[in-house]
């Protein structure tokens, strides 16, 4: 399926550069050995990014993902379920983007947050 080989080819979402954090609701079960789960001194936890669960630009951990990972959808994600981007071009703004980030470029904010909705 051609959404997800867009996921599979990205990866951004995981790797901390759209997102510091994934929050976990309190009653959440995920694997923590491989998420590194935080929890703070009013109980509250996450997963912080970059997650230890990707390897690559894939997930290891990708049938018991946090509930947050699991209801996620970038911009480019529904653009391309929409028909409004073709699947060659989604990978080609997702390679445009890692190398954004790789070059930690000043248009990397940008970019991220209008093909992905990126929230600092």
């Amino acid at each position: 399926m051609s959404l997800e080989a867009l996921c599979q080819s990205c990866g951004l979402c995981c790797d901390g550069s759209l997102f510091s954090r994934v929050p976990l609701g309190l009653e959440e079960q995920v694997p923590e050995v491989k998420l590194a789960v935080v929890t703070n001194e009013r109980g509250g936890r996450h997963v912080p990014q970059r997650c230890a669960a990707l390897a690559g630009t894939v997930c290891q951990v990708y049938g018991q993902r946090p509930l947050a990972c699991r209801r996620y959808e970038c911009l480019l994600f529904g653009a391309l379920r929409e028909g409004e981007v073709s699947l060659p071009d989604a990978i080609d703004v997702v390679k445009r983007a890692q190398a954004l980030v790789a070059a930690r470029s000043p248009d990397r904010d940008d970019f991220l947050t209008f093909h992905f909705g990126r929230r600092p």
